[in-house]
């Protein structure tokens, strides 16, 4: 985090932003929470040859969908990122006008996002593997689809594995149909 950065965070603070350091990467890190939606923003400030270029980088996700991620993997701590996008501004000086303009900018597009439409799109069968498979069973288990969950859990225990990659045990699988026949 370089000086403007840290200058940035003051008044963000003031903006009744939470506020903190990265411990791993050093990133400015800012946090709202409306209950069930999280917002998580790095923020970037560049001194660049005639202007500052400060470079906001959005990601906003549900709580419940990240508990029940987590109690798919057997793990509690868990964040999951439903959608996620970019602000930039630049300015000679980056300064309160321009912190607000973008604060309220991040807001209202946090506020626009539909996190159960994100969610059904993730209950569609997943183009790439990894995270993504994952967070397919999450929506499936969020949504209390428990029917396809359960084809899951007999192709599996056959030894097929339906391109799921190695890391998408047959045990997550199971309490993903225990989460959603518990949420049907």
């Amino acid at each position: 985090m370089n000086i403007l950065e840290t200058k940035a965070l003051q008044i963000f603070k003031a903006l009744e932003w939470k506020t903190h350091r990265e411990s791993v990467t050093g990133d400015a890190v800012l946090s709202l929470d409306d209950g069930d939606s999280e917002l998580h923003v790095v923020v970037q400030i560049r001194q660049l040859p005639s202007e500052q270029k400060m470079t906001l980088h959005l990601a906003t996700g549900s709580k419940e969908i990240s508990q029940i991620i987590g109690g798919i993997v057997g793990n509690r701590a868990s964040h999951e990122i439903l959608l996620q996008t970019h602000l930039e501004k630049r300015s000679l000086e980056i300064g309160l006008k321009e912190i607000e303009d973008v604060s309220k900018e991040a807001i209202n597009w946090w506020q626009s996002q539909d996190n159960l439409v994100a969610i059904k799109a993730l209950a569609a069968p997943p183009q790439s593997t990894g995270l993504s498979q994952l967070m397919h069973l999450g929506a499936l288990a969020y949504l209390g689809d428990f029917n396809t969950l359960i084809d899951y859990q007999e192709v599996f225990r056959k030894g097929k594995r339906l391109n799921f990659v190695p890391m998408i045990k047959p045990e997550m699988i199971d309490r993903a149909v225990d989460i959603a026949v518990e949420r049907a």
